[in-house]
């Protein structure tokens, strides 16, 4: 069976379709399109006519993959900027009329869940522990143990949120790191469950595994990263300016704007949450989505 789908996030657009046989799945086709659909989002949360328009554009260029795969109606997920814009309806109508595809917007309750079952569908995932996705808009903490989940939040502190907060052409200070670091804090709503193991979902936690390796994290892994190695890492990233990671090797050019923000999230989780190891998974919202649909059909 063949299946699509197709993550519209804050500053990316995914695309993954599959052929599931034998209860493994085996990747077909997979791209990530740096559409930017919260370009000037924050803080009016109104789309732009060149985000839609944009974003438009990828979703016609995803359509003719998908139908060179045989695959006619792929799942198409909204998550934190259309949920949160004001005018999402607007965006939705577009893609209906332009393209014949309908899209989902999920609350950030259900983005966790969807975020969970893509994460924990590897065999190399541990059996307990806090899964973080970390979004443009919105940042998803999933505590879980024994494959159910026990705590998730959905915290507005997303990267392109922080990014509109803050001068991307210097590296920040001290005083800016303690504003932001509280900032956090005060997101935690509730007390939540202490972990030994951090769970990265695909996206920054790959790149850290690429800078750290020097190369790429293998498809469907969830891979330990040793601590104090990431530790020094995260460090370096959080005080360093644009221009120092703009010469960065093996991170995604789009991913450079923000990379010390997502570096500042992941250093306040193991600090919070007391967290000895850290894993890398190359799984996500996408492959949940594609489980759902599995799912779903059987």
């Amino acid at each position: 069976m063949r299946y699509a789908a197709i993550d519209l996030g804050t500053n990316t657009f995914d695309l993954l379709i599959v052929d599931y046989a034998n209860d493994a799945w085996e990747t077909c086709f997979q791209d990530k399109q740096w559409v930017r659909l919260g370009l000037d989002f924050y803080p009016d949360k109104v789309l732009t006519e060149r985000a839609m328009q944009d974003a438009i554009d990828c979703l016609q260029g995803f359509k003719t993959v998908c139908l060179n795969y045989g695959v006619t109606q792929p799942k198409l997920i909204g998550t934190s900027a259309l949920r949160d814009a004001f005018n999402n309806a607007q965006f939705i109508d577009r893609v209906r009329h332009v393209l014949q595809w309908e899209v989902e917007v999920i609350s950030g309750a259900e983005e966790a869940t969807i975020v969970f079952k893509g994460t924990t569908s590897l065999s190399t995932c541990p059996n307990q522990g806090l899964i973080m996705d970390i979004g443009g808009g919105s940042t998803e903490l999933i505590h879980f143990s024994a494959q159910h989940i026990t705590q998730a939040l959905s915290l507005d502190i997303g990267v392109s949120r922080l990014l509109a907060q803050t001068d991307t052409n210097h590296a920040l200070n001290a005083n800016e790191i303690e504003r932001i670091f509280a900032q956090f804090d005060q997101t935690l709503s509730v007390e939540f469950d202490k972990s030994v193991h951090l769970i990265g979902s695909s996206g920054p936690f790959e790149t850290f595994y690429q800078l750290m390796y020097n190369r790429r994290l293998p498809k469907w892994s969830c891979l330990p990263l040793p601590m104090e190695s990431l530790q020094a890492l995260l460090d370096a990233l959080i005080t360093s300016s644009l221009d120092d990671r703009m010469i960065l090797e093996h991170v995604p050019p789009f991913r450079k704007k923000y990379l010390h923000l997502a570096a500042l999230q992941v250093k306040w989780v193991i600090n919070t949450f007391n967290i000895k190891q850290v894993y890398a998974s190359s799984v996500g919202l996408n492959e949940g989505i594609i489980e759902l649909q599995k799912q779903s059909e059987m």
